[in-house]
């Protein structure tokens, strides 16, 4: 995983999940190794899985300006609240 970041940041393109599971996928694709194969396709999941949780995680609503506004659930029964 840490190499495909490294491409994506060496490339100046954006590093975001569907990037960087976009990266996987072809590191897998042209990997001789089976067991770099095994480790990439395990990436694959975390990512994906990642991906998942995030949706339920939260809500994005589009302002009148266009602008997205992304609400994540948070548990606030932590003792580091300050209000």
């Amino acid at each position: 995983m840490g190499d495909a970041v490294l491409q994506l940041l060496q490339n100046k393109g954006p590093v975001s999940n569907s990037s960087l599971l976009d990266k996987l996928r072809l590191m897998a694709s042209i990997e001789p190794d089976a067991s770099r194969q095994k480790a990439l396709r395990r990436a694959m999941a975390e990512v994906m899985n990642n991906m998942q949780s995030s949706r339920q995680e939260s809500v994005a609503l589009k302002d009148t300006n266009n602008v997205t506004h992304i609400f994540r659930h948070r548990d606030n029964t932590g003792k580091d609240t300050q209000h």
